[in-house]
């Protein structure tokens, strides 16, 4: 996975995959609840600029849903955000 912190990097034991993808998947969350879809993304893309497989993450992330699909995601998250 593209996204790592110094912390996972230099860590002597390493964290199992399953630890790794839950880490960054509440940490994707968080971005998103605090700064939307867009501009999590954009954060994301700058933290580890040149490396990484950016379109092969965001293909994990969203698997087989299509545009419309993940639209609708989008704007049903943004809605259950703004009721809070």
């Amino acid at each position: 996975m593209a996204i790592r912190t110094a912390a996972l990097i230099t860590r002597k034991r390493p964290i199992p995959a399953k630890h790794e993808l839950r880490l960054v998947s509440r940490g994707w969350d968080a971005l998103v609840k605090e700064m939307g879809y867009a501009d999590a993304t954009r954060f994301v893309m700058l933290l580890d600029k040149g490396s990484g497989d950016s379109v092969k993450y965001f293909r994990d992330l969203w698997q087989d849903a299509s545009a419309k699909e993940i639209y609708q995601k989008m704007l049903a998250r943004r809605q259950k955000i703004s009721h809070k």
